[in-house]
Order: structure tokens, then C-alpha cells, then sequence
């Protein structure tokens, strides 16, 4: 077998244990920001959307009145 094939994962606790340990954490401080980030952008494009619909609208209802 070749070192570069996969081998079967093992599921043991000592296992999951060991790759935990390996997984870089984010400090509070960079939990904050990426939160403050994705709320933001929610926002962001929330309202795109709204500015979206209100045009849309708008437009089908000039076509109507027509």
C-alpha cells in the first residue's frame, strides 16, 4: 500500500481527541468580528433585496396602470 492512499478512518475518542487538539480556535475577539461581519452583510443584502422588490414593484404596477 502506498503512504499517500487513504487509510480507514478510525472514529476512536482518542482519535477525535488528537484532532481537536490540531483545530486553530477562534479568540473571542475573532468570533466578534466575523459575527459583526455575517450580521452586516445580512443586513446588507436584506435590504438590496427590499430596494429590489420596491422597484419591482413599482414597475409592474406603472405596466398595469398602463
Amino acid at each position: 500500500m502506498a503512504e499517500n492512499e487513504i487509510k480507514d478512518p478510525t472514529y476512536s475518542p482518542k482519535a477525535i481527541w488528537s484532532e481537536l487538539k490540531k483545530v486553530k480556535w477562534p479568540t473571542f475577539k475573532e468570533l466578534m468580528q466575523s459575527s459583526g461581519l455575517v450580521i452586516l452583510f445580512t443586513f446588507l443584502f436584506g435590504l438590496y433585496f427590499f430596494i429590489c422588490e420596491v422597484c419591482a414593484s413599482g414597475l409592474i404596477s406603472w405596466i398595469v396602470s398602463i
